[in-house]
């Protein structure tokens, strides 16, 4: 409903009703007192009505037309109190329900007015001041629906902004920590074992190694949840590796890692970083070969490992990886016997912006 300045705003509209009396010397005292009375009535009325009790609107609107038809004897003014009900009629109702409404009003005042000042002039404007400010009731209701819908669409796009959001933090905390904590579970499984064999040099190796690893990774946590990561596939990659070999993986590299970072995008860090994940927890193999290749289509990188694998069942993974390459415009493909998986994206389009310097 109507609210603060606004509310107050549109009283405005009540200096019409104070010309008449002004304008005609023949008013007396008790006249006077009438329209005064009545006024303060009238505003009664509208505060209730602005304040917007639904439940007692119509009651009160049928309070405020009943209050201008009895001041209309001694101030013909009372017009601007018709032009009140015309703007919450115009303010409420819309459509058939609205022209009806409005033309019950109008026809009211028309034959009370002539009743008790037939001038064809005063029955004009008495008519432009109602049905104007009517008007202006329909456009408030237009002007207010309009805001509440560019509300609601504000929230529902803020609310779908804060959804991705968390869809993306979390499927990047999936990737960074899987793999960390694989790793990490692997370096204490083997400090252990280096215990176990009594050969506490090899088991410190590993716990330094397991302490690195672990600010690694809060590193990484950090800058996930900033929205951004700075390292570069160049530097990532080869920590991938390392990681790889430092757990007894003998791995095959076929890559130019510094044009790979130049033409992939940030996604990729933790699309391998999962892959990689995933060979630490689940291959039983020893031995993986890494290769990426470039043609007019873009950038295919192939994963294989030696692991003995029958079936692949896509987990949170698998599945984060496969919408990570959609939104970039490529995929994903696995295939058994050997384990290899397959990733493809376009590369990425030249700024047409640029010219030759």
């Amino acid at each position: 409903m109507l609210t603060g300045s606004l509310r107050w705003g549109y009283l405005i509209y009540l200096g019409f009703y104070f010309l008449p009396p002004l304008l005609i010397q023949a008013t007396g005292l008790w006249q006077w007192g009438g329209i005064v009375l009545a006024l303060l009535a009238f505003i009664a009325v509208y505060h209730r009505i602005a304040a917007g009790n639904k439940q007692q609107r119509w009651p009160l609107l049928l309070a405020m037309w009943l209050i201008a038809t009895a001041v209309t004897p001694i101030n013909s003014g009372s017009m601007a109190m018709f032009a009140y009900v015309g703007f919450f009629i115009g303010f409420w109702l819309s459509n058939g329900r609205y022209l009806l409404l409005i033309s019950l009003l109008l026809l009211w005042q028309a034959a009370w007015f002539w009743w008790w000042y037939p001038s064809l002039w005063l029955q004009g404007y008495a008519l432009v001041v109602v049905l104007g400010v009517s008007v202006s009731g329909l456009v408030e209701q237009m002007r207010l629906h309009n805001h509440l819908q560019q509300e609601r669409s504000n929230a529902e796009l803020q609310q779908m902004a804060r959804q991705l959001e968390r869809e993306r933090i979390a499927r990047d905390l999936h990737d960074v920590l899987g793999h960390s904590l694989a790793t990490i579970a692997l370096k204490a499984e083997l400090t252990q074992l280096w215990l176990e064999r009594q050969q506490p040099e090899a088991a410190q190796q590993q716990l330094a190694e397991l302490q690195q690893v672990a600010r690694q990774s809060l590193q990484l946590v950090r800058e996930t949840i900033s929205g951004y990561r700075q390292q570069g596939l160049d530097v990532v990659l080869p920590a991938l590796l390392a990681q790889l070999r430092s757990s007894g993986w003998i791995c095959h590299v076929d890559v130019d890692f510094t044009a790979l970072a130049a033409d992939s995008p940030q996604e990729l860090e933790l699309i391998l970083t999962e892959l990689c994940t995933n060979v630490l927890k689940h291959s039983n193999g020893k031995e993986l070969w890494l290769s990426a290749s470039k043609d007019h289509s873009g950038w295919q990188l192939r994963l294989q490992d030696d692991g003995v694998c029958t079936a692949i069942d896509p987990g949170h993974g698998l599945t984060g990886i496969a919408e990570r390459l959609k939104v970039l415009g490529g995929a994903l493909q696995w295939q058994l016997a050997p384990t290899c998986f397959i990733l493809s994206w376009p590369s990425p389009q030249p700024d047409k912006g640029q010219g030759i310097a």
